[in-house]
């Protein structure tokens, strides 16, 4: 067992941590909690990059100046760790360096969902102990298996896939906006490639479907009661096939050969996995926030891809500025009356931004293709401005009382806090 500990923490030796590119975005707010008593969990799907942020966050302190034996790392899916309890852990790591008891230490818990009781384990010990733990695991059995015993105590940080500014840094930095064709080929990059930090870095084309099936075929299958596990792939490429599309379960349900609820749970099944998320309908009414029907997009770009192909450009910038809203807690909804819709509403009535995506090269306000845009600047004339999200096109023009704002989808990927700002 002590031979394992010093295997996985070579700090305690002298040796450097290997933790590959630094997630800034994530890192540095975990780092900055480190004095605060909560519990830190990570989640997110598989492979998206838990364990190496918990190293980040190693080496981050480790720079700070915090003694090297102070530190453990646990990956508690190792074979000769996962059966022992973190109380006989801890113990061990005390034993190792004669901690004293009222020592403050920091335990690092990988995968702790494979530790035996590990809820009421964390829990013992946050009450009657003063140490600081970062653990992650699996996003869907820590929601579904945590209930409340750690509430009040744990604070929870989704993990999501490479945004397409960290998807250029783990390529080797941004390039000079003067090479703006350089950015175009780096965005239809990240839409081709997707933001899995090892695909990205060593792009293979079996990486994203073993993954896909890993996480359907293995961890969805043997986390839920799924009596239908083709089922749940197909209901995956249907998701893929309809992004975009506003979504009818009983349509769903019926091409899969499902109940209604059956097909309902397996969409929630895909959300626990952080595989997809729904949008619901930007309106005034409730009910028709609620039961309208929902658009569904996919978290990470390159599964629309590798479901659907290369070729359907729209549904994949689309989906991109999906993902993009979604990893910075932008909430949106879309607008759609009758047949025209809007992609993307931020904001509240009395102060809307609608965001459509079209990949245009040039903009020409009575193309037909912007009659949503143009409905909901009758419908909402105290919208100021809407964004238009294009290929290359870039200008701002008088567009029915708004001022629209065209902008290159990989400038908005850049940036889309400061587009959706203003």
């Amino acid at each position: 067992m002590e031979a394992v500990f010093h295997a996985v923490n070579p700090w305690w030796e002298g040796r450097p941590v290997q933790s590959g590119v630094t997630r800034a975005a994530y890192t540095d707010r975990l780092l900055s909690q480190v004095d605060r008593r909560a519990i830190e969990i990570l989640v997110g799907s598989r492979r998206v990059g838990k364990t190496t942020l918990l190293k980040q966050v190693v080496s981050g302190l480790l720079a700070g100046g915090a003694s090297a034996h102070d530190l453990c790392y646990l990956p508690l899916d190792h074979p000769a760790l996962s059966r022992t309890p973190i109380s006989e852990h801890l113990k061990t790591f005390r034993r190792l360096f004669d901690h004293p008891r009222d020592r403050r230490l920091v335990l690092f818990l990988d995968e702790v969902q494979d530790s035996p009781d590990w809820q009421n384990e964390l829990k013992a010990i946050y009450d009657t102990e003063s140490l600081k733990f970062y653990c992650s695991g699996s996003s869907a059995t820590l929601i579904t298996r945590q209930g409340d015993k750690l509430t009040g105590r744990a604070l929870t940080t989704v993990v999501s896939p490479l945004s397409f500014p960290e998807f250029l840094d783990f390529r080797g930095g941004r390039p000079s906006l003067a090479d703006d064709h350089r950015y175009e080929r780096l965005a239809d990059d990240y839409l081709q490639t997707g933001g899995y930090p090892e695909h990205v870095l060593s792009p293979q084309p079996e990486y994203l479907p073993e993954l896909l099936n890993g996480i359907l075929a293995r961890d969805l299958v043997r986390l839920y009661p799924i009596k239908k596990p083709a089922a749940l792939r197909d209901l995956f490429g249907l998701v893929a096939a309809s992004v975009g599309h506003r979504t009818s379960f009983n349509r769903l349900a019926k091409v899969l050969g499902l109940s209604l609820d059956t097909a309902k749970e397996y969409l929630g099944y895909l959300e626990a996995a952080w595989l997809t998320a729904p949008l619901a309908k930007w309106s005034e009414s409730h009910s028709d926030r609620v039961y309208a029907q929902k658009k569904l997009y996919l978290l990470d770009p390159g599964f629309k891809t590798i479901c659907t192909g290369s070729g359907d450009e729209g549904a994949r910038a689309e989906n991109a500025v999906f993902v993009a809203l979604h990893q910075r807690g932008l909430h949106a909804g879309y607008f759609a009356e009758s047949e025209r819709e809007v992609d993307f509403v931020l904001g509240t009535p009395t102060s809307p931004l609608p965001i459509e995506v079209k990949l245009l090269d040039r903009v020409d306000p009575t193309d037909r293709r912007l009659a949503g845009l143009a409905l909901f600047a009758r419908r909402y004339p105290k919208a100021r401005r809407a964004l238009l999200i294009t290929r290359t096109a870039q200008a701002n023009v008088p567009f029915h009382g708004m001022e629209l704002q065209a902008v290159p989808l990989w400038r908005f990927l850049l940036e889309p806090e400061r587009y959706v700002a203003g």
